[in-house]
């Protein structure tokens, strides 16, 4: 992956006008009494469209983060292979974890969980728009400005960033460190934007799909 392929003044528009339709939807859902799913999907889309805007300006375009047409159908079929392994894994984790008597469900859940009264709204949002918005940011941006000081440094605090941006979700952020790892590990090593976005999108599903199958 190119060192600096992001530079400053990209970062920085997309950091602000990020905060603003942020700061934005959360006055709307006081004030006009949006349902906070709702709010969230507007905001989320209003977030991809500023990006969007900002990257197509850009002299490479979306090739600059990876997200260019040529490398959707390839992006999509590594991040599948990517999915499926880091299901794998992940399984395999559960297993270890419940054989020593530890139930990996409540260390994602620590309190019961309410099934939303619109799943299908969770599922768009959670399960796809937020992905798509969150991984354009950190990944292609947020990652791929960090790498002009090498991998590690990049991986870490891009990593330390998503997942204090999730401290405030329930239970312990575990999904979102471990996750932060393999998106950019998969973003460093295939260099398409999709390889994981398509993981996240898939996370998100498997995890919201958990207390539809089981009782956390």
């Amino acid at each position: 992956m190119e060192s600096n392929r992001v530079a400053l003044k990209t970062l920085a528009l997309a950091t602000a006008g990020g905060v603003g339709i942020e700061a934005l939807a959360h006055w709307g859902i006081g004030q006009w009494g949006l349902a906070p799913l709702t709010g969230t999907a507007l905001s989320r889309l209003i977030d991809i469209a500023w990006m969007a805007l900002i990257i197509s300006g850009c002299p490479q375009g979306w090739d600059h983060i990876g997200l260019d047409r040529g490398s959707w159908l390839p992006g999509l079929r590594r991040g599948l292979i990517w999915s499926a392994g880091f299901g794998a894994l992940t399984a395999l984790g559960s297993s270890v974890l419940q054989a020593a008597g530890i139930d990996p469900l409540r260390l994602l859940h620590p309190s019961p969980v309410t099934r939303a009264a619109n799943p299908a709204l969770l599922f768009l949002v959670g399960g796809f728009i937020g992905p798509v918005a969150e991984e354009i940011f950190f990944r292609g941006l947020i990652y791929g400005y960090l790498r002009r000081w090498g991998f590690w440094p990049a991986l870490a605090l891009s990593t330390l960033i998503f997942t204090l941006m999730h401290s405030g979700t329930s239970g312990v952020p575990i999904p979102q460190f471990v996750g932060g790892l393999v998106f950019a590990t998969a973003y460093e090593i295939e260099n398409k934007l999709l390889v994981p976005i398509t993981i996240h999108v898939l996370g998100n599903l498997t995890l919201f799909s958990l207390p539809y199958f089981f009782r956390i």
